[in-house]
């Protein structure tokens, strides 16, 4: 029973970390459910949980200091037409980040996140907590973690669907949480005497931890050239919004 718990565990832990179980039926190890596609990786990992006292840490270390998840996520069409799945592994697989993260992601780049800890739960959407601060209520959701695929909580999710519909953009073009983020981090980089090409530049690293190419650098320089008082802080807040709106910013690579 030990062997199997750690099994079902570690599995967990993989899934979190490459967006799929070893067993990809994470919640069903029995006869219904996959085999695991590296048996001999999951005995392993569950032994090192047991041995490790059931510390979850050095799996967690395990997994993410490993070649597996260290690698590329580019597209090798030898390895997608021999593996379309990637059951194997031989790539790491692009995913969309989990709505509380998306959410969470948005309030600290624009530096209006609430990150103090403890405290009540609450069911107001403008709340600038956590997510994990919301309350789980069936009748009253919170629409800025739904429309990312976020279970209603009901039940057990052994694993969430990740959706691509017109919602999710309108949600980061209109709600007016996100677009206080966008002025918020349109403050944080282009406030003070900062020159806009440093800002730019600024806003691409705290973002989406690059540098801009040449042709994104003068595309925003272009943008926010030429305007003054209230129009150059809108035309600020709406590049560091089209940011958020970026797949480089939702998904993980």
């Amino acid at each position: 029973a030990g062997q199997l718990a750690a099994r079902v565990i570690v599995n967990r832990l993989w899934q979190r970390h490459l967006g799929r179980g070893l067993v990809a039926t994470v919640s069903d190890f029995g006869l219904r459910g996959e085999p695991p596609t590296h048996p001999e990786l999951l005995d392993f990992l569950a032994s090192e949980l047991i041995r490790g006292g059931w510390v979850l840490k050095p799996i967690h270390k395990l997994i993410v200091m490993s070649a597996t998840y260290r690698q590329s996520s580019t597209r090798d069409e030898a390895k997608v037409k021999a593996d379309p799945e990637n059951k194997l592994v031989g790539r790491y697989p692009v995913r969309r980040l989990d709505a509380e993260v998306i959410r969470d992601s948005i309030l600290a780049v624009g530096g209006i996140l609430d990150a103090s800890p403890f405290g009540p739960g609450t069911l107001d959407e403008a709340s600038r907590k956590r997510s994990i601060y919301f309350t789980m209520k069936r009748g009253k959701l919170i629409p800025s973690l739904t429309v990312f695929d976020a279970p209603a909580g009901t039940a057990g999710a052994g694993e969430r669907p990740s959706t691509t519909s017109a919602p999710q953009a309108l949600h980061l073009m209109n709600n007016p949480q996100v677009r206080a983020a966008a002025k918020g981090f349109a403050q944080r980089v282009f406030g003070g005497s900062v020159g806009d090409s440093d800002a730019v530049k600024s806003a691409y690293r705290i973002a989406l931890a690059r540098e801009p190419s040449a042709a994104e650098l003068g595309e925003a320089l272009a943008f926010v050239k030429g305007r003054s008082g209230a129009a150059r802080e809108a035309a600020f807040a709406d590049f560091c919004q089209v940011l958020f709106c970026l797949n480089e910013f939702l998904y993980s690579e």
